[in-house]
């Protein structure tokens, strides 16, 4: 089977039939509002429990036929908040939270389920802020240590796809050696694993991602980003040809797909009515099947209730 459909985070479905299966979260406030030791606990109660909705939404993908999930990347709220200090391994739980870390990736690798993970927005390793570069560092390390504990591989059968930035920047060559020298100031379990998609505005079209993450890249610095291909951003921004005229989805997905050392994880979605960029509750189109090994996350918001029907089409 060429074509496969990935399931971005919550399912819709399982909720329907359990309530409890919904994560959980922290704020700063609500981990303030306690004595540290309190808070500490009922953090890691929240951790506990988004691990078991993870499990349990992943064997939930294996009986519906879905067969990619991207995991969330809010299972361990606070965790790298710099001003409060928290340090996952010396969570008063942190034995039963590593076993099931552990458990997520047996149980994806029995059933069959490929995974992903989508670090937050605000992770931008080439931000005119050095501040927002060791931030974003922080955080990618940290969700590629949890991979780590997981026992996924650290290679791009899993990766870890964030945007490249809307922040201003000098020059695309300027913003480019500055995230090659801070890609290499991760962990190599990130630099195993990064990917990096095409903006919805900006300078960042599919194409311009191309030309600097693939070809300047691989020009100046001898390897290159594997890229992820996102159909939305590419309607929203378009990349335009020398003569002005739109280049193909065709074209643009050829590109980005041959980046790929492994099959491709790229990213679909419709726009909702009367915008451009905000994501639909449903599909009316399905991922054109381009004969080729492939995953579509199913950015959605209506996520597995609003597909499931497209997998008996396959």
């Amino acid at each position: 089977q060429a074509m496969k459909y990935g399931l971005v985070c919550i399912s819709e479905l399982l909720r329907d039939k359990n309530p409890d299966l919904a994560f959980k979260t922290m704020t700063r406030a609500q981990f303030l509002k306690k004595d540290k030791d309190s808070s500490i606990q009922e953090l890691s109660r929240r951790i506990s429990h988004n691990l078991t909705v993870t499990i349990e939404t992943i064997k939930h993908c294996k009986e519906v036929g879905i067969k990619h999930y991207r995991l969330s990347c809010k299972l361990f709220p606070l965790i790298t908040d710099p001003t409060l200090k928290l340090q996952v391994d010396l969570l008063p739980s942190w034995s039963i939270l590593e076993q099931k870390l552990i458990e997520i990736g047996r149980v994806a690798r029995e059933l069959n389920i490929s995974l992903s993970i989508h670090p937050d927005q605000f992770v931008v390793i080439a931000s005119d802020s050095d501040d927002v570069c060791a931030k974003s560092i922080t955080e990618l390390n940290f969700h590629a240590w949890l991979l780590d504990v997981m026992r996924i591989p650290q290679d791009y059968t899993c990766p870890m796809n964030i945007h490249p930035s809307l922040s201003n920047f000098s020059s695309p060559e300027a913003f480019m050696n500055k995230l090659v020298i801070n890609f290499f100031r991760c962990d190599v379990g990130v630099r195993n694993r990064l990917v990096f998609e095409n903006e919805d505005k900006g300078f960042w079209t599919a194409q311009n991602l191309y030309e600097y993450f693939h070809l300047y890249v691989k020009k100046n610095y001898n390897f290159y980003f594997p890229l992820t291909f996102d159909n939305l951003h590419d309607d929203a921004n378009p990349s335009l040809d020398s003569s002005g005229q739109r280049v193909s989805f065709e074209k643009l997905f050829m590109k980005f797909y041959q980046t790929w050392p492994v099959p491709p994880v790229f990213h679909w979605s419709e726009a909702e009515a009367g915008t451009k960029r905000n994501h639909a509750k449903s599909l009316t189109t399905h991922p054109p099947d381009m004969g080729l090994d492939i995953t579509w996350e199913m950015e959605i918001k209506g996520k597995d209730k609003a597909f499931i029907h497209l997998i008996k089409r396959i």
